[in-house]
């Protein structure tokens, strides 16, 4: 009901199953069961991202260089991502290319929870309270939607008009699509302070601990200290964090997650699932320099094995000599945003605020529970702000690895280039390869602003 056909990035495919509700029966009077499967569609459109043939976390960090994807069958997996068609540079990423599929994926996501929120406000059979606990997890996952776009998207910006799927608002700058989510996310905040004791409709076990809107809201704030981070708003990312489920002493997967049920008719499996040594037709590999530059006995390291087949597996010119690891299994969830990142979060913006004490705390938590490696000391980093940057850099790489954020992070902090910090560097930045800073907007986005002007 949600999608939006080929033909038209912009265009509604129309619906034409009498055994479904259509759109315009939803935004007119929803029932209660209509609502119901339309929070579900919502936070199940998170996936739709991850589980295609351009898998978020496999294009963000092939880009960041922490994974190489080798594919006997798409060579662009590993040439056009990183830079090069042949032996010769490129200088921007194809339009139309298969890596760029995610974006309308993930527009998607947003799309679903706009419908959910205006087919509540026109709804008789949810109170006003139930109306706001909608608005506040929908609001919260179309922050997530435009996040996801503009991360993919960086200096092009996105579009943040989009309440009239006809007629959408132009892009604007990251900066203004960074205000824009962060203003969503206050205002999803302000609804679910003010909303029902229980959502009207239920979540799935990946909001266990966080499936009422009083819960929501510390998923919904560390969000909001996520992206007050990447606006170098420091003291709203330390005060967002002051209302999430930010913990020292809590476990550090804590946090809401995108399941997966492979065996359910109709659902999906975690797509970035591998096993040690194997041998598929696309293998995701980790860089040799990513694990070499890790400290000794890093626990974390248990995410990127050296593979022990005795041919390698050598596809363009790349051998795979460690795998990626992540994710071991179809039903294994990925998380939206847990505790780990939270601390480290806390961490840099301490450090960019001079609480230098605060933020070794939070750097060893991560370091010796994350890592298994010995707590760093006052004197060892110095009363230096970059000096503690680098550290967390350093943890963030290994902690959130393949995780979506790596590309991210070089990114805002001006790091993007073959060598970020010391003892870390990217591979394959030498030409013929080249680094890239964002994904090109998409040819269905240049037609659309081509034919209204």
């Amino acid at each position: 009901m949600l999608s939006l056909n080929g033909c038209g990035f912009m265009e509604i495919e129309p619906v034409s199953d009498p055994n479904n509700a259509s759109i315009e029966s939803v935004l007119t009077n929803a029932s209660l069961p209509q609502l119901n499967a339309l929070a579900v569609g919502t936070e199940a459109s998170l996936r739709l991202g991850h589980a295609n043939n351009s898998s978020y976390n496999q294009v963000v960090g092939t880009l960041g260089r922490e994974v190489t994807v080798l594919a006997t069958t798409e060579s662009r997996w590993y040439a056009e991502l990183q830079g090069r068609r042949g032996t010769s540079s490129i200088d921007v990423l194809d339009d139309g290319a298969f890596y760029n599929e995610q974006y309308t994926d993930f527009a998607r996501v947003g799309r679903a929870a706009r419908v959910l929120r205006l087919s509540a406000e026109n709804s008789q059979v949810v109170s006003a309270p139930q109306k706001l606990a909608i608005s506040g997890f929908s609001r919260t996952y179309e922050a997530l939607s435009k996040l996801h776009l503009l991360n993919l998207q960086g200096e092009n910006g996105i579009r943040i008009n989009l309440d009239d799927i006809r007629r959408p608002g132009p892009f604007v700058s990251q900066a203004e699509g960074l205000t824009d989510i962060r203003k969503l996310l206050d205002q999803a905040d302000q609804d679910l302070s003010n909303a029902s004791e229980k959502f009207p409709f239920q979540l799935s076990g990946g909001f266990t601990g966080f499936d009422t809107p009083a819960t929501f809201r510390k998923f919904n704030r560390a969000l909001a200290a996520r992206v007050a981070l990447y606006q170098g708003d420091n003291a709203g990312a330390l005060a967002a964090l002051e209302a999430s489920f930010y913990s020292r002493t809590a476990s550090l997967t804590l946090g809401p997650k995108i399941t997966f049920s492979p065996t359910t008719a109709g659902d999906v499996g975690n797509p970035y699932a591998q096993q040690a040594n194997a041998r598929p037709s696309t293998l995701v590999t980790v860089p040799d320099n990513v694990v070499n530059e890790a400290e000794p006995n890093d626990r974390r390291l248990s995410k990127m094995p050296r593979r022990t087949d005795p041919q390698a597996f050598t596809v363009g010119g790349i051998t795979a000599n460690y795998d990626a690891l992540v994710y071991t299994s179809g039903t294994a969830p990925i998380d939206i945003i847990r505790n780990e990142e939270l601390i480290l979060i806390a961490a840099e913006a301490r450090a960019r605020t001079n609480n230098f004490a605060g933020a070794l705390e939070d750097i060893n938590v991560i370091r010796t529970q994350a890592g298994g490696l010995p707590a760093r000391t006052a004197a060892e980093l110095g009363d230096n702000e970059n000096s503690y940057i680098e550290e967390i850099l350093r943890q963030r790489r290994y902690s959130l690895f393949y995780e979506g954020h790596w590309w991210v992070d070089l990114r805002r902090l001006n790091r993007l280039n073959a060598a970020p910090a010391p003892g870390v560097t990217l591979a394959y930045t030498a030409p013929p390869f080249k680094l890239f800073n964002r994904m090109e907007r998409p040819f269905a986005e240049k037609q659309w602003d081509v034919a209204n002007p």
